[in-house]
C-alpha cells in the first residue's frame, strides 16, 4: 500500500485544527462516476471550500491512498457527530456508472466498473488494517468500522447510503460484515513494520501522483501523428460531394459532418485533408483529457495515442470513456475489436478498422 501525502493546507477544515481522539473509521464512496481522486484534491484544497473534507480517498485508477488530512485532525466527512470520533476515507467510483436520482444509477460496463471497485476495496481493506492497528482499534468491536450508511442509522452521520449502495447495485458481494471480517484477517497478517510507502507532496502545488498527473507545461499535450491520419483516412474514405454515411448523418470529405446539408461539396482532396487536420484536433483533445482526468490511468506512447484518437473519431467520446475506464493498457487493446458494429450489424470495414487500430495500439 502507497500512502501519497497531500494534505489541504488551504481548506478550513485543516485550518481549523482540531483534533480528536479516533474511536473508528468510516468509509465513504464519492457519490459519482469520477474514479481518480486528483480533482477532488484540487477542488478541496480552496479556502472557499467549507462543505468537506476527509482524512483520504482511494484513487480507483491507482489503488492508492491519498491522505488529505493528518489522522488525528477533526473531518468534516459526514455531516453528524461521526466527525468527533471517526476517520473518514472515501473510494473513488468507476468513470460508467450512471446516476439517475440519489443513491440509484445504471452501469452499462460491470466489468470495468468492477476492476474500479475491487481495487478501491482491496486498499481500504489494507489501510483500515493499518489504521486500527496505529489507534489500537478492534474493527469487529461494535461502532469501530461503519459505513456512512452506517453512521446514519446510528444517528452520526447524514443521510447517505454509501458505500453500501454501490456494492449492493453491482452485485459485488461486498458488504459491511465482510468489510469488517477482512480487515481482522489483514491485521492479523499485518507486520510489525507494516508495508506501507508514504510520499509527500505539498498540497499547495494542487496535483498528486494519484494517476501520475503532470501539469500542461511538465507533459504537453500529444497531436495526432501522420501515421495516425493516415489509418484514418485510410477507413474514412473520401468523398468530395456530401452523402449519408450507415447512421444517416450528411458527411463529406474524410468523415466530415459538422454543419453538412444535402448538396455540399468540396473543390479538392486538399481542402477535404484540410478539414480532417482540424476535425482531429478536437477528437485528439477527448484523448488528452482523459489522460489528464485520469480516466486513462496509464501513459501513452503515440502509437497508442494515435490508435484511440482513431477510434475515437469514428466512436465518439462516450464510447472511449466505455473502452478505457478502469482499464488497464492490456484489456483496451483486447476491448477494442468489440466496436465493430454500425445499425446493429457487424461490418466488415469496422472490423478490419478495429483490428489495425489495436495493432497499432500494440506496436
Amino acid at each position: 500500500m502507497e500512502i501519497v501525502k497531500s494534505i489541504l493546507t488551504n481548506n478550513p477544515c485543516y485550518k481549523a485544527g482540531k483534533k480528536i481522539a479516533v474511536r473508528g473509521l468510516m468509509i465513504h464512496s464519492v457519490g459519482c462516476p469520477q474514479p481518480s481522486a486528483e480533482g477532488f484534491v484540487k477542488k478541496w484544497n480552496n479556502a472557499d471550500y467549507k462543505r468537506a473534507c476527509v482524512h483520504a480517498f482511494i484513487d480507483g485508477n491507482t489503488g492508492k491512498v491519498i491522505q488529505t488530512l493528518p489522522w488525528d485532525y477533526r473531518g468534516w466527512h459526514c455531516g453528524g457527530s461521526g466527525n468527533n470520533t471517526h476517520i473518514g476515507v472515501e473510494m473513488c467510483e468507476p468513470a460508467c456508472l450512471k446516476y439517475t436520482g440519489g443513491a440509484t444509477f445504471t452501469c452499462p460496463d460491470k466489468e470495468a466498473a468492477m476492476l474500479v471497485v475491487n481495487r478501491t476495496y482491496r486498499t481500504a481493506v489494507e489501510l483500515f488494517a493499518f489504521l486500527c492497528r496505529e489507534f489500537g482499534l478492534d474493527p469487529l468491536a461494535d461502532g469501530v468500522i461503519v459505513s456512512h450508511k452506517e453512521g446514519h442509522d446510528r444517528g452520526i452521520a447524514s443521510g447517505h447510503g454509501d458505500p453500501d449502495h454501490l456494492w449492493r447495485q453491482l452485485d459485488t458481494g461486498y458488504t459491511m460484515d465482510t468489510f469488517r471480517m477482512a480487515i481482522k484477517e489483514a491485521m492479523e497478517g499485518l507486520p510489525a513494520n507494516a508495508p506501507v510507502k508514504e510520499t509527500p507532496i505539498p498540497a499547495a502545488e494542487n496535483r498528486t501522483d494519484t494517476v501520475h498527473a503532470q501539469s500542461r507545461e511538465d507533459k504537453p499535450e500529444r497531436s495526432i501523428s501522420a501515421k495516425g491520419i493516415e489509418l484514418v483516412a485510410k477507413y474514412e474514405g473520401c468523398k468530395l460531394t456530401a452523402y449519408k454515411c450507415p447512421a444517416g448523418i450528411w458527411t463529406i470529405g474524410f468523415g466530415h459532418t459538422a454543419g453538412v446539408k444535402e448538396g455540399d461539396t468540396l473543390p479538392s482532396a486538399e481542402a477535404a485533408r484540410a478539414l480532417l487536420s482540424e476535425d482531429l484536433k478536437k477528437y485528439a483533445g477527448y484523448v488528452n483529457d482523459f489522460v489528464k482526468q485520469g480516466i486513462i490511468s496509464f501513459p501513452l506512447n503515440q502509437n497508442q495515442f494515435d490508435a484511440l484518437t482513431s477510434f475515437t473519431y469514428n466512436c465518439g467520446k462516450g464510447n472511449l470513456q466505455k473502452l478505457v475506464s478502469g482499464r488497464d493498457a492490456a484489456t483496451v487493446a483486447a476491448k477494442i475489436p468489440a466496436y465493430n458494429k454500425g445499425g446493429g450489424r457487424v461490418l466488415e470495414g469496422l472490423v478490419k478498422r478495429r483490428e489495425e487500430e489495436r495493432a497499432l495500439f500494440l506496436s
